[in-house]
This record gives structure tokens, sequence and C-alpha cells, in this order.
């Protein structure tokens, strides 16, 4: 199990590329975290949303758009992946090989790679990424403009020293950077507009479904038909928004089979409720609340009617009548000869 400490945390908070106001801002990157040689994990995010995320005790990679995952789209995707890994394999094993530099208890080893493009009017490279974090800290970082790797701490000197004398190196991560990625975040970006064209609009509903005998009810709301991505869904009685403290359960984002998701959220109440429920997804304009009515979940089997058991009876009458049909027939013919 991986151990990460806060200053971790707040190394990944402040590294996500987020979307500007202008949908002509698009970015790729690559984050990495190593707790050992061989054991990491990573994320990959486009335009700000992690859509692929990858851990090497599972070894699972897990796309979470529908244009990744076939055709050219899962092509393209692909090359993305690989080559972004390719940058952190590289320097990851660079680093860890230095007799300077020792792994051991809650030692952590981060990485990021990628770039941040504006199309307003013409192509412009407005951010690259290419660093590497030690414990939470700055360690070594690619400077875009000087074609120059940058130490932060002493021990990253002589590495620095190294990289910065071979010019392999310098063109490969620079020519990643400045053609590769660039590439890459505009071909996805196209593959990201198309889908977003053609997936339909989520739903939502807010029903609820009495059990009997318990006196209770269970509210739930229902969002589906979102792009599997995190969706926040917020529950609300009255003016208060409800947690799992307040009682709130929750499927979590399950797939619904057509590349869309669902996700449900559920709540007992009284069924003599007079509070008003509502529920939405944060951040936009999809809201639907409880018009109080309440579903009948289980059928009271003591008003069924159990018509099955007039069978033997009606079975019995057609045999009485079947024989008196044959007799009558019989008696006719004996009468007639």
């Amino acid at each position: 199990m991986f151990i990460v400490h806060r200053n971790f945390i707040i190394f990944l908070l402040s590294i996500i590329v987020r979307r500007t106001d202008s949908d002509e801002v698009h970015s790729i990157l690559g984050t990495y975290t190593a707790v050992t040689r061989y054991e990491f994990t990573s994320v990959l995010w486009l335009d700000g949303e992690a859509v692929d995320s990858y851990s090497s005790d599972s070894a699972a990679i897990m796309p979470m758009r529908n244009w990744m995952r076939e055709g050219d789209g899962h092509d393209l995707w692909n090359i993305t992946r690989r080559l972004n890994m390719e940058q952190w394999d590289r320097g990851r094993t660079a680093i860890l090989n230095d007799k300077g530099i020792r792994m051991a208890g809650a030692a952590v080893l981060q990485g990021r790679f990628g770039c941040e493009i504006e199309l307003n009017p013409y192509l412009r490279i407005t951010r690259t990424f290419a660093q590497f974090g030690w414990n939470g800290e700055d360690f070594l970082s690619f400077n875009f403009s000087r074609k120059k790797w940058e130490a932060s701490v002493g021990s990253a000197v002589p590495i620095e020293t190294k990289w910065n004398s071979d010019t392999d190196i310098i063109k490969n991560i620079t020519f990643y950077l400045d053609f590769l990625c660039v590439r890459h975040v505009m071909r996805s970006s196209s593959y990201e507009e198309k889908e977003s064209q053609e997936t339909p609009q989520p739903t939502a509903a807010l029903f609820a479904k009495r059990y009997p005998n318990t006196g209770k009810v269970i509210l739930t709301c229902l969002v589906s038909g979102f792009r599997c991505i995190n969706m926040t869904v917020g529950f609300y009685r009255d003016k208060d928004i409800l947690a799992e403290k307040d009682g709130l359960l929750s499927t979590g984002i399950r797939p619904n089979g057509d590349g869309t998701c669902q996700l449900r959220k559920s709540l007992y109440i009284s069924n003599s409720t007079e509070e008003s429920y509502r529920c939405g997804v944060h951040f936009g304009n999809l809201t639907v609340k409880w018009d109080g009515k309440i579903w009948d979940l289980a059928v009271d089997h003591s008003k069924r009617h159990h018509y099955w058991l007039l069978a033997p009876i009606v079975l019995f009458i057609l045999m009485l009548m079947l024989i008196w049909f044959t007799a009558v027939k019989q008696d006719k013919f004996t009468t007639e000869v």
C-alpha cells in the first residue's frame, strides 16, 4: 500500500492543469508517484480531467473516454500514454540509480510531464511540464526556454550536470514537449469535442418507495447518462445539503453499458415527512424536486386473488362434462341401431 504524506498531497493538488474560461486552451499532463524502484501509479489528465490511470500493483489501464477504447482514437491514446510514460521511466531509473539518492521508509518520488497550448487565434505553447519532486519538494525540472535541466536542491546537481551534458537527453525532451505533446493535445481535443457533441445530456430523477411494515420511505436520486468522470451530485433537505453523516448512501459511479455512467444516492426518511427534498448536479442547471409521491415497493400478498386455487375445481367440472357428453353420444348411437 502506498504511503503518501501531506507535502505530496499538496504537490498533486498544485499540478493539475485546469481549463480557463477559454475553450481554446487545452492540455495533456501525466502525473506519477513512486514509493519503490518498481512500484508506482500514474494518472493522465486531459484538459484538467483525469481520463486514464495505471497502477503497477494491478497493471490495469483504465481509459475513461469512449474514443480512447477503439479505432484511431485508441491508437492515438496508446501512443500518448507510452511516450509520456517514457519520459517518466527514463528519469525515474536515472534518479533512483544515482548513488546519492536513497529510497527508504516513506520516501516518495514524483514526476509530471505534459504541455498546455492556446489557440487564440494561433497555436501557442503556454506551459510545459517536465519535473521531478522528492518527498513533496521540487527536485529537478526542465527549463523549456533555456533548454536546460535545473536542480532545485543540492542532491540533484550531479544529475543536472549529467543530463545537460547529454545532447540526446536534451533533444529528446525538447522534441517531446515542442512537437509530440502539442500534436497529441490537438488531436485528443478534436476527439473530445466530437464525443462531447455525440454524448446525450444527463438526466436526473428523484423518487420514493415505501417498504411494508417499517414506517419508512427510501428516497432515491438517480443521475444517469453522463460521461464517466467524477460527478458531484447534491442531495438537499429544505436548504441543507446532506452527507454520509446524515445517513445518505451512494452507489458510486457505475457504467450504463453504453459508454455513459450513472450515480444513485439514497436516504431513508419518514413516510409522513413534510420536508422538501431535491437533488441535482453541482455547477450545472440539472435539478429535480421530489413531488411527494410514494411508490409501493412490495405487493400485499393478503389482497391477491388466488385464482390458481380454482384450477382443480374447473378441471373436475370439465371431466364430468366430458363423461356426460360421451355417455349421451353412446346412448344416442345405441338407440339408432
